[in-house]
This record gives C-alpha cells, sequence and structure tokens, in this order.
C-alpha cells in the first residue's frame, strides 16, 4: 500500500496544466452498437456534455486539456444511457485510449495513477468479502456478527487512509476530487473538514456539493447535543399551518423522526418507533414525524398501509427542516428534552428505546 501511495504522489507532482488539448480514441463492441448510438462525454464537475459518433466500433473526440477536472464516457444504446458501464476518465494533454467494453483507460500519468488508485480501492473490498465468505462458514450468532464488524471496522479503516493520503497527494488534480468525493461524508465537523482542504486547488474548494456538506456540518455543530432546536413550519394532517416550536420546548420529551415514504431504511426504523410511542406516549413524551423530500401524496398513503400513529408536520418541497439540522440522509431521528434542547441525535436501532428510557428515568 505504501508503495501504491508513493507512487500516486510521484506521479501527481511529475503532471503540470500544460499541453492544449486531449484526444479520446475509444472501441466498443460494433456487434452492440445500433443505428444511431452514440457516446456521451459528461464533465462530472462542470456537467457539460459532448457527443460523439460511432463508426464501426470506434469514436474519437478532442476537446481542451485539463487536470482540473475528470469526466466519464457514457454509451447510449436505444436512447439509454449505460450509467453502469461508464469508464472515467482525466482529459490530460495528449492521446487516451479508451476500452469502453473492458473499462480501461490508457494514457497521461493521472490516468495511471487513478487506475492505480481504482485497483488499491477494489483489492480492499476484495479482501473484506473473502474474509466475510470465510467468516460466515466458520461460526455463527452473536461470534459471528462480532467478526464481521471487526473486518468491516478494519476495512473501513483501510479505505480511510488510502482516500485521505491519496487525496493528500493530489489536492491540485482531479485525483484529489475524486478521492475527496468517496469520503466526504467522513468528515464530522467543520474543523476536520477545513483542515483537509488547506491548500487544495480552487476547483476543488470552491466544489458546489462539497461546499454544501460543509454548510451541513455547520448546522450539524449549530444542533448538536446540548444545543437549543432550530425551528421551522409545516403544516398538520389537515392542512393548517404549524410550526415545530408548537411542539418541542413544550415540557415534554418529544422523540422526532426525519422519513420519507420511498425510504427502506425509515420503514425498517419505523417499528422500533412505534414501539416507543406505544409504551413511552402520554404527559411527558411524544413522537412526531417529519416527512422530508417527498411528494404528501406518497406520504399519506406510506402512513396509512404503515400504521403510523402518531402526528406529522409536513414542510412539502421545502429543505429547511434537514438544512438546520444538517442532515443529508434518513432516516434521522433526534431526541429533544423538555426545555428543547438536544438529547441525542442519531438514534437508531435499539438505541431510540434506550434514549427514550434514560430519559424518563424508567
Amino acid at each position: 500500500m505504501k508503495k501504491l501511495l508513493i507512487a500516486i504522489a510521484a506521479i501527481a507532482l511529475l503532471v503540470s496544466c500544460g499541453g492544449k488539448t486531449y484526444t479520446v480514441k475509444g472501441t466498443v463492441d460494433p456487434v452492440a452498437i445500433g443505428t444511431g448510438d452514440f457516446v456521451l462525454i459528461a464533465d462530472n464537475i462542470t456537467q457539460q456534455t459532448d457527443t460523439v459518433g460511432i463508426v464501426d466500433g470506434k469514436f474519437t473526440f478532442t476537446g481542451p486539456a485539463s487536470v482540473e477536472t475528470i469526466k466519464n464516457i457514457i454509451l447510449v444504446a436505444g436512447g439509454v444511457p449505460d450509467n453502469a458501464g461508464a469508464v472515467m476518465f482525466i482529459p490530460e494533454a495528449g492521446t487516451i485510449a479508451v476500452d469502453l467494453d473492458a473499462g480501461k483507460v490508457q494514457g497521461g500519468a493521472l490516468n495511471k495513477a487513478l487506475a492505480a488508485y481504482n485497483t488499491a480501492v477494489a483489492g480492499i473490498l476484495n479482501d473484506y468479502s473473502s474474509k466475510a465468505r470465510e467468516l460466515s462458514g466458520s461460526m455463527g450468532g452473536a461470534e459471528l456478527a462480532a467478526a464481521m464488524d471487526k473486518i468491516a471496522d478494519d476495512a473501513q479503516a483501510r479505505l480511510d487512509k488510502l482516500n485521505m493520503d491519496t487525496f493528500q497527494a493530489n489536492k491540485d488534480n482531479a485525483i484529489g476530487f475524486v478521492t475527496l468525493a468517496d469520503m466526504i461524508y467522513n468528515f464530522e465537523t467543520v474543523e476536520d473538514f477545513d483542515k483537509a482542504l488547506e491548500g487544495a486547488a480552487d476547483f476543488i474548494v470552491d466544489y458546489g456539493p462539497f461546499n454544501e456538506i460543509r454548510s451541513s456540518l455547520e448546522e450539524l455543530a449549530n444542533t448538536a447535543e446540548g444545543r437549543m432546536f432550530a425551528d421551522f413550519k409545516g403544516e398538520t394532517v389537515d392542512g393548517k399551518p404549524v410550526s415545530f416550536s408548537d411542539y418541542v420546548g413544550k415540557g415534554k420529551w418529544i422523540l422526532v423522526d426525519f422519513w420519507a415514504s420511498w425510504c427502506g431504511p425509515c420503514k425498517a426504523e419505523l417499528p422500533n418507533i412505534l414501539a416507543v410511542y406505544d409504551k413511552y406516549a402520554g404527559k411527558d413524551f411524544t413522537v412526531i414525524g417529519v416527512p422530508v423530500w417527498d411528494e404528501r401524496a406518497d406520504t399519506d398513503v406510506a402512513i396509512e398501509e404503515l400504521g403510523i400513529k402518531y402526528e406529522q408536520i409536513f414542510v412539502g418541497d421545502d429543505h429547511t427542516p434537514t438544512d438546520v439540522y444538517g442532515i443529508n440522509g434518513i432516516p434521522h431521528i433526534i431526541l429533544f428534552a423538555p426545555d428543547g434542547t438536544v438529547a441525542k441525535r442519531n438514534l437508531r436501532g435499539a438505541r431510540i428505546e434506550e434514549a427514550v428510557k434514560e430519559a424518563l428515568q424508567i
């Protein structure tokens, strides 16, 4: 692993923005190509796209070279983009050979380094899968669960180190962009995020989605455990205006579930939430649901089908609730104290009831 990272760093140091154009010379199985099929070259940063015709299983495209962006080549067959078979490349100056069928890219020092990084990632994942299969055949029950957690943690630690080391060695080029994207949700604080990005190129620092993650970390800090709740507005099941503050900070413990009808993990947590509601709802405790990123009609159907009994605050297309709480994924379950402060965040599974029982001193 160390040799790989040193090689990636050394290659990055040799790369400059010199050269004006790149030329992709690509191949795809002509048997799979129909009349009117073409290749789409999509820039992951600028979102600019170019289309390229295919002749006898071959295509060629020339464009401005840059080591500060990353592109995908996508076959569009029968009008349907084959996103699963997309091939990623860095538009370095010179000629880049692309085999769409094999998913291979040749040409340019950074593309070689990117392939090495992807190989290293695949190696870690394959190693984890191999160990998981061995464990599954040799033990079971709680012993297996503990062992699986251990190898998963080890694999994640290896991936985290690979990503961070590779990013640090490539803050001025597209490999840095790729590795930061792979680990962007690992940062727990704004301070950690800012420290990692010190010295990074402007195209990385200024990238909108990365800045959105940073903003969510700021909001997460503002609504961390011990902080006062952040308010937002919505409506009740019968369409009456309501504020979050109509419930929170009114002398009750409030368990709030941010969820959506299309979210599988959200549905998986509902039995836990409903059990807590059935056991403990009363003068000192209740549950509120906040459907987010969803259509009201779909939410209404889910409430009926899933047997959700507690009140909901419907917010429609308004992202304020998830923005002010720094929520990037759902379900996100928060327990608020009677005075409106955040008591516990990110509750899942058995920890939901444990937190409620502790709060109610049961």
